[in-house]
């Protein structure tokens, strides 16, 4: 299996619109966007995963984190989570 991931953009990012000014969304140095353009929904749990990796110094604390159980999600997540994370931390 192949996991692609995109790139932020206001395309990728259009279905949010109406959730959040995209143009400062793009502006900004953290995760969520990475995610939201990636297919998550804009929730408590995007929010939760993207304040955990944008506080975290390495890759391993992310994963290790007690506020989420990332290994409990399912298989393409984690292949997705894998490599949005190795943009941040590589």
């Amino acid at each position: 299996m192949t996991t692609t991931i995109v790139h932020p953009s206001i395309e990728n990012l259009q279905q949010f619109s109406d959730s959040f000014d995209i143009e400062k969304l793009l502006q900004s140095e953290g995760v969520l966007p990475w995610l939201l353009a990636n297919g998550w929904n804009y929730d408590n749990e995007s929010c939760l995963i993207a304040n955990i990796v944008d506080e975290s110094t390495s890759l391993d604390e992310v994963w290790e984190s007690d506020e989420f159980d990332f290994k409990a999600l399912p298989d393409g997540e984690i292949e997705k989570l894998n490599q949005i994370f190795e943009h941040f931390y590589l």
